[in-house]
């Protein structure tokens, strides 16, 4: 019995993989992602094995892409079938991508199915080849971070134990000798390059370092595979061999590496503030990108799932639904003298990932000598990455200035920043101004040159470890956490008035609005202006949120929650030691967006996803904590005898009906939508002494 045992041990041991070359019908764990990285034509598969049953369920095939930007850049063959070019007519696209224009728009990363003919899959093994069909000039490939295959249903037929995550803990330098690293360091640094793959292309004047973190660490942080980073070099004209010694000092950095490729820097979701600020911009993470807007509105309103200690299945489970809501919708979560984290709040809107940070084209390649004399690129450095006739000793360089300062000392740096933005707006008004009509290749350029700019603030705010230090940067009010400058709201298309359109970013209204959304998201996330407001700066609240429709024109996904969040941000900009007298930093709720929100009809489409009980919550709750604010101050304060003290403030076109104006006129559209009679009478009575003072002060 014992030799029958050991003889079927050793057959069993015979059948074991050894490795996952195609066509192997052994049941093996298949690794993910997917790199499909390479020269045009480049394929890579996988081979899984089904049963009887499992093969006759199938009827879709499930995809988690991430990097396709332009139509049958990529095709999937199942088994045996014909070749299937991935686009928007042969693929559905699940929501909220779908409604970002799916393959092409404004997502890096889509969840896909792709209808298969019946008998597509056999019982036994199926191979999966993924084919990148080739490059426009910008693309060397794409991911797939997930597959399967689904039944009649939608249920997935392969079980979750069948994959296995590549470990970027794992990896090693392809060449790990001292002499290869400092060889890549060099190629980083000051290797040539030509602009594309495509023949013919051109020498460019821009190095690795200068589109990157000058040190690379961007690379190392977002755990690029070696494979990505040769990939890439050899995509720019360097050899294979000089790829590896690139990627080789790329792996030797001695720098944190929380992120991966896909995940969009500081995509915000619960407990990311309890986590370490080296990991913040490596973000919550995809899987905290919500499907509907309206879903994550119970976090806002519970505020849970802050605690370091508690899994992701803990943080979700603790969260109530929509209708379990409306007795915990309270005042206090919108007091303006609050402090809400938009950080902590999940929302549907998938922020760029990294890539899309990167510059499409170099300042110095697009603007020559124009740039690289500017006080632009001088502010940077100092002109040294670039021939410069910036003077240093006259205006320090924002590097000069973090890399002399003495341990803890930061005195000059928001100065810096705030200088370096109005250097970068002289400079595109400059070298754009006058080149109107908008084209594609004119905002490729400009645009380009936002970008670079954000790039190079995130290489300083991480190189001289800013991030953290924001009371010391900003003062004791601000948020420890934050970025101390306006950049990632300045690479917003609309900030260089590039038009929604076919010269839009993107080639589209739609893909233009989302980037607008997402840069402008992302300043609130970075740096809302917590209770450090100055007129409209860090942010132009009446004008950022009036932006929520335009995208909504675009999209017509409804974003009840990301709207809220912003509109919570905005009454908790002000300093809440500063009454309405104080024009440029208290308190001043016509200048900023009111509760009248929440009954505009303009805005009703915003909110329509949420059950009406919410909304009646909603209102009562946030008109409730703006009267509560407004009522801390005498009317005295608001309209001083002293009228030269009250400016007068006119919100944009068409945001009349949600800033501005007289909220108390409202009265009656507020009880229609539910709010308690107490509540209402206490605005009422609050625009009656408002009005009699005008009145008697003259004021007009």
């Amino acid at each position: 019995m014992w030799k029958e045992w050991v003889v079927r041990l050793l057959l069993a041991a015979l059948t074991i993989p050894s490795g996952s070359r195609e066509g192997e019908t052994a049941r093996e764990r298949v690794s993910l992602p997917i790199e499909v990285l390479g020269a045009d034509g480049t394929t890579a598969s996988r081979t899984v094995t089904l049963d009887e049953a499992q093969s006759d369920s199938v009827r879709f095939l499930w995809l988690e892409t991430h990097g396709l930007h332009y139509a049958s850049e990529a095709s999937v063959q199942v088994h045996q079938s014909s070749w299937i070019p991935l686009n928007n007519e042969t693929v559905t696209v699940s929501e909220p991508g779908k409604s970002y224009g799916g393959i092409g728009g404004g997502f890096a990363t889509l969840v896909m199915t792709v209808a298969l003919p019946k008998g597509t899959v056999v019982a036994g093994a199926n191979t999966t080849r993924f084919r990148f069909n080739g490059t426009d000039g910008l693309a060397s490939g794409y991911r797939v971070l997930a597959w399967n295959f689904l039944n009649g249903e939608g249920g997935k037929v392969l079980p979750p134990q069948e994959f296995v995550e590549d470990d970027p803990e794992s990896w090693k330098a392809p060449l790990g000798d001292t002499a290869s690293i400092v060889a890549g360091k060099e190629l980083w640094q000051h290797a040539p390059l030509v602009a594309s793959s495509l023949p013919n292309s051109p020498r460019i004047e821009a190095r690795c370092a200068d589109c990157h973190a000058q040190d690379g660490r961007d690379l190392k942080y977002f755990n690029f595979s070696n494979r990505s980073i040769v990939t890439r070099s050899m995509f720019h004209g360097l050899s294979e061999l000089q790829g590896e010694l690139v990627a080789s000092y790329i792996r030797s950095l001695p720098v944190p590496n929380p992120g991966r490729p896909w995940n969009p820097p500081y995509q915000p979701g619960p407990g990311l503030d309890e986590q370490a600020i080296s990991t913040w911009a490596a973000g919550a993470g995809l899987h905290w990108v919500v499907g509907r807007d309206a879903d994550a509105m119970p976090y806002l309103i519970s505020q849970r799932g802050a605690a370091a200690s508690k899994t992701e299945s803990t943080l979700r489970a603790d969260v109530p639904g929509l209708d379990e809501l409306p007795g915990q919708i309270k005042p206090s979560l919108f007091h303006p003298d609050g402090n809400l984290s938009p950080r902590e709040i999940p929302i549907a809107l998938q922020l760029p990932d990294w890539s899309e940070w990167l510059p499409r084209i170099h300042p110095k390649d697009a603007w020559g000598k124009a740039f690289t004399s500017s006080e632009f690129a001088g502010r940077y450095d100092g002109g040294t990455s670039a021939e410069s006739n910036y003077q240093v000793g006259r205006k320090q360089s924002l590097r000069g200035l973090l890399a002399a300062a003495p341990k803890g000392k930061v005195q000059g740096v928001v100065q810096g920043f705030a200088q370096w933005s109005r250097a970068r707006q002289a400079l595109l008004r400059g070298v754009a101004g006058a080149k109107a009509p908008w084209s594609p290749d004119l905002t490729n350029q400009v645009y380009s040159t936002q970008l670079w700019q954000l790039v190079k603030t995130w290489e300083m705010m991480q190189e001289f470890g800013l991030e953290g230090r924001g009371r010391e940067l900003l003062g004791a009010n601000a948020d420890l956490r934050t970025w101390c400058n306006t950049i990632p709201e300045d690479t917003a298309p609309s900030e260089a008035h590039i038009p929604d359109g076919p010269a839009g970013v993107g080639g589209s209204a739609l893909t233009n609005e989302y980037f607008i959304a997402a840069w402008y998201e992302l300043e609130i996330i970075l740096n809302a202006g917590n209770h450090q407001h100055r007129d409209r700066s860090p942010v132009d609240w009446v004008y950022v949120i009036g932006r929520f429709r335009d995208l909504y024109t675009q999209t017509h996904q409804a974003e009840p929650t990301r709207l809220l969040v912003a509109v919570i941000k905005a009454w908790q900009s002000s300093d809440p030691h500063l009454g309405p007298n104080n024009l440029r930093e208290g308190w001043r709720p016509e200048r900023n967006v009111d509760p009248r929100i929440m009954i505009s009809s303009v805005w009703a489409p915003i909110f329509a996803p949420l059950p009406g009980e919410v909304r009646r919550a909603l209102t009562n709750a946030l008109l409730s904590a703006w009267m509560d604010k407004n009522l801390q101050y005498p009317v005295a304060q608001y309209l001083p005898v002293q009228g030269g003290l009250h400016e007068s403030y006119t919100p944009s076109a068409g945001y009349g009906d949600i800033s501005g104006g007289n909220v108390w006129e409202a009265a009656a559209k507020f009880r229609e939508a539910g709010v308690g009679a107490a509540l209402v009478e206490r605005l009422q009575l609050w625009g009656v002494s408002y009005i009699d003072r005008a009145a008697r002060l003259q004021y007009h």
